[in-house]
């Protein structure tokens, strides 16, 4: 009896600690038999469904998860399990008060001792959580592939040895890829324009710090040319050996192409103001000699032998101030005089002016979308660009046989700032492009093209001052010029011009008999003046003190009509003549007369509001004639 009673107290060991287990797991467990009815469930089970072990042993599976949801997705697999197969898979259930659950449930045969399978063994495990959390970082993976894909930079992950694994869209965009196939498994070496250079970035990566590389030259999948700004961080795995590599491409072609501008610019100023100072005494010196030379001219008869002497020296005082006015609009700091132009008048004029001057291999093709596109421009500025421009390219075929295309076309403003990305001035532009089939130039020739005294031919035989003049002109127009190059494969020129409406002159009307106050500090310019204005029918009054400027304004009955205020008399400052001239009963039309290089005291009166015309020196007697009739109107 003894061994009986122990076994049955074994017994009653194991199926209390079966029966602990079993309730004390986390897991709802089930034993279910061949009628789908439930013959035995676990604390966990019950604490699910809200209710008591007696109330759920024998129901059947319909019952208890609702009989449509039992045949659809439960019933099946249990028929699998009765076969013989362990069945595992995961379905979501409504639980009482618990509402929508997802659960992993494990089938397995629970054969009785005839081998027979009359029951299975059914575990089911709430993943409910593990769902939402899988659930939140799929939602966050794909806000981060979301987020990546439209990130204007570049992202590139490859492995340790540089062979690339992904690439973003904006770095497709920014090597020239058509899609990321066509690069993976590529070497990013072959991206690198020194190829070394890849290999001593990886090397500094090893530390597994983030590093920045600066500006590094690259190549495109279209094989050109650009400049990226690289960052890039290794990443290892658990035992500390790499594992890949992240990198950002930030394309710095455009912001080098706005230095390199800007440096342009910056030389272009200092040039500008020594040309500035140079023009500053050169015209004091021209507007003597032409002052003079023109009362001489008047008063001499046409047959005398002197009067021929005197025109030539006219001549010379011409191209001297022409060539003044050459070297201040190089620097930008003279106002030439604009019109409305037909851009297609003046390019078919240059086209038709070096045609009969090419060599015979070389051939000039035009195309002209558009007959009447008027700018505000100075004429003869711009037949200069076009003229310089398809002088370059000329040189450029030497005695290489080829075309050279000019075409005239109109483009949106919109896709001009699209292009350029730069604030627009116009609703429309016009393009107007010149092609050769020349040597071209590398990217290090392209940056200094406009660069003042750059150039690219031989010693002795260019200035380096033409594209820069160019430059200067076409933006002095709120124009803008840009190139493109490649060597053996010819140079492109696309000038961008705003369309301007019809412009329409002042008219002039003359007057005679009129006072004038003339302001100067200089007494050559004050002779010259007023003699000229005085055979001109005009009563001159000098004035170089404010007290007697003050008298004169003031007294109605010696009230000038006009007043012409040469900008360098120093006994009146300009402050003072702002103040009398503002004052509400006098209305007094002015002239101004200053140097080519603006200063402080000119813009001041400038922007008074007192000032009706203003002449730049040097200036002859004619045009300040015009000036007054055009005030006095």
């Amino acid at each position: 009896m003894s061994g009986n009673d122990d076994y049955t107290r074994y017994l009653a060991r194991e199926k209390y600690f079966s029966d602990q287990i079993v309730n004390n797991s986390r897991s709802m467990i089930s034993i279910i038999n061949r009628n789908y009815v439930y013959e035995k469930v676990n604390t966990a089970f019950c604490d699910a469904q809200k209710g008591m072990e007696g109330s759920i042993i024998g129901k059947s599976l319909g019952d208890v998860w609702g009989h449509e949801t039992f045949n659809a997705r439960i019933k099946p697999n249990i028929d699998r399990c009765f076969e013989g197969a362990t069945v595992r898979y995961e379905a979501s259930f409504t639980i009482p008060q618990a509402g929508k659950r997802f659960f992993e449930v494990i089938f397995r045969p629970f054969p009785a001792e005839s081998g027979e399978i009359t029951h299975l063994l059914a575990e089911t495990f709430d993943i409910t959580d593990l769902k939402l959390t899988e659930k939140f970082a799929s939602d966050k993976e794909e806000e981060f592939r979301r987020f990546e894909t439209n990130l204007p930079i570049g992202f590139l992950r490859c492995k340790p040895d540089g062979m690339i694994i992904h690439a973003n869209r904006a770095f497709l965009m920014i090597m020239d890829c058509i899609e990321e196939s066509s690069i993976q498994n590529a070497d990013l070496r072959d991206y690198y324009s020194e190829k070394g250079l890849l290999d001593f970035h990886l090397e500094q990566l090893k530390d597994h710090k983030p590093k920045t590389f600066g500006r590094v030259p690259l190549k495109t999948c279209k094989n050109n040319d650009i400049v990226c700004r690289i960052s890039a961080f290794m990443t290892a795995d658990e035992a500390g050996n790499p594992s890949y590599i992240d990198f950002s491409f930030e394309d710095s072609s455009r912001e080098l192409m706005l230095e390199n501008r800007l440096l342009q610019a910056q030389k272009l100023e200092t040039i500008g103001a020594l040309a500035g100072g140079i023009a500053h005494d050169f015209n004091n010196i021209l507007a003597t000699i032409s002052g003079y030379s023109e009362l001489l001219q008047n008063d001499l008869p046409r047959t005398s032998p002197s009067a021929d002497n005197v025109a030539k020296i006219m001549a010379a005082v011409s191209k001297a101030r022409s060539l003044t006015n050459q070297m201040l609009t190089f620097s930008r700091q003279v106002e030439q005089e604009k019109v409305s132009v037909n851009v297609y008048d003046v390019l078919k004029e240059t086209i038709g002016f070096v045609r009969s001057a090419v060599p015979s291999y070389i051939k000039i093709k035009s195309s002209f979308r558009v007959r009447n596109v008027p700018v505000f421009a100075d004429p003869t500025q711009l037949f200069r660009v076009f003229l310089n421009l398809m002088t370059n390219a000329i040189q450029s075929m030497e005695e290489r046989p080829g075309t050279i295309s000019a075409s005239l076309a109109l483009v949106k403003g919109k896709n001009v700032q699209k292009e350029l990305n730069k604030d627009i001035v116009a609703d429309e532009y016009v393009l107007v492009t010149v092609k050769d089939m020349g040597k071209g130039m590398d990217p290090s020739l392209l940056r200094r093209i406009f660069e003042p005294f750059f150039t690219t031919r031989e010693v002795g035989k260019g200035s380096g001052l033409g594209l820069s003049v160019v430059h200067g002109i076409v933006t002095e127009m709120g124009g803008e010029i840009m190139v493109s190059s490649k060597i053996n494969e010819g140079s492109v020129f696309y000038i961008y011009l705003p369309v301007s409406r019809e412009y329409e002159p002042l008219s002039v009307i003359t007057g005679k008999n009129k006072r004038i106050l003339f302001i100067t500090g200089n007494k050559h310019e004050s002779r010259i003046l007023s003699l000229a204005l005085e055979s001109a029918g005009y009563e001159i009054t000098l004035s170089s003190d404010m007290d007697h400027l003050n008298k004169i304004v003031t007294d109605t009955k010696k009230r000038p009509d006009l007043i012409i205020y040469m900008i360098e008399a120093e006994q009146i400052r300009t402050d003072d003549l702002i103040g009398i001239l503002s004052k509400q009963d006098i209305r007094i039309p002015c002239i101004i007369i200053a140097d080519s290089n603006q200063t402080a005291e000119e813009e001041k009166l400038v922007n008074s509001g007192i000032v009706n015309q203003h002449l730049i020196k040097p200036v002859s007697l004619r045009e300040i004639i015009n000036a007054i009739q055009v005030s006095m109107s």
